[in-house]
């Protein structure tokens, strides 16, 4: 995982082939070197690359149903629209190993959500946001069916075009902006008042200010106006901009 403090803005799959030794522990702490600057390259290419929320397109969401092999038994038409514009499906891509790393990485962290090893496990989410050839972002869901009448559970991935409000949450980790500095934008894009966030997050009226403050040197804007159109419309909703 290409991580950056708390923050994931990647993945990269590592396989040996059959009868080569595993990794020792000069490649495992060399990948340890590696990581940090991947997730900051990866951090800093969601800033760089132009990307709309809603190009022209179809919206609904797609649905896979997998078994505990990992192969599909269900899928929606819309789904495996969602995976081509997202990479290229070989023949019987259905069964498994032809299924893009999204899939995997959203079921991935839907087994640790079931088992959670950790707090950060425990209050994980299962979604995975990726963006496609075409430009587009999606989102991946995963969840899990109740068992029933001697029928085990089974995988759902939910794939979905990402909302505005997902890809401004992106745009503000890049930034570097913190958990409380974003949950102040969050309001002021709301409309509410320094008072009103001030009430909100149980912080002074002197300290709201502080983390707008905060945010605007980090996003390199100066007022309200312009740190709500640089996070929340500046390449996500660009038609309204015209």
């Amino acid at each position: 995982m290409c991580s950056l403090g708390r923050e994931q803005w990647g993945g990269i799959n590592l396989i040996r082939e059959g009868g080569r030794p595993d990794f020792d522990a000069r490649e495992v702490a060399l990948l340890r070197r590696i990581i940090p600057h991947l997730g900051t390259g990866l951090k800093a290419a969601v800033l760089c690359k132009q990307a709309s929320a809603d190009p022209e397109g179809e919206r609904v969401p797609g649905v896979l149903v997998l078994d505990d092999r990992g192969e599909v038994i269900q899928h929606t038409e819309a789904a495996e629209r969602w995976l081509r514009d997202l990479d290229d499906l070989g023949a019987g891509w259905q069964e498994g190993g032809g299924l893009p790393a999204p899939v995997w990485m959203v079921v991935g962290a839907l087994r640790k959500a079931l088992k959670p090893e950790t707090d950060r496990d425990l209050g994980g989410v299962p979604s995975v946001r990726v963006q496609t050839s075409s430009g587009r972002w999606l989102t991946f869901h995963g969840a899990r069916t109740e068992s029933r009448d001697g029928r085990g559970g089974e995988t759902m991935v939910i794939i979905e075009p990402s909302r505005p409000q997902e890809l401004a949450w992106l745009r503000a980790s890049a930034y570097g902006l913190s958990e409380r500095e974003r949950a102040v934008v969050e309001l002021v894009a709301q409309g509410a008042s320094t008072k009103e966030i001030s009430q909100a997050l149980y912080i002074s009226k002197h300290t709201v200010q502080e983390h707008l403050s905060n945010a605007f040197d980090k996003v390199g804007v100066r007022g309200r106006r312009a740190l709500v159109k640089r996070l929340f419309l500046d390449n996500l909703y660009p038609e309204l901009l015209r």
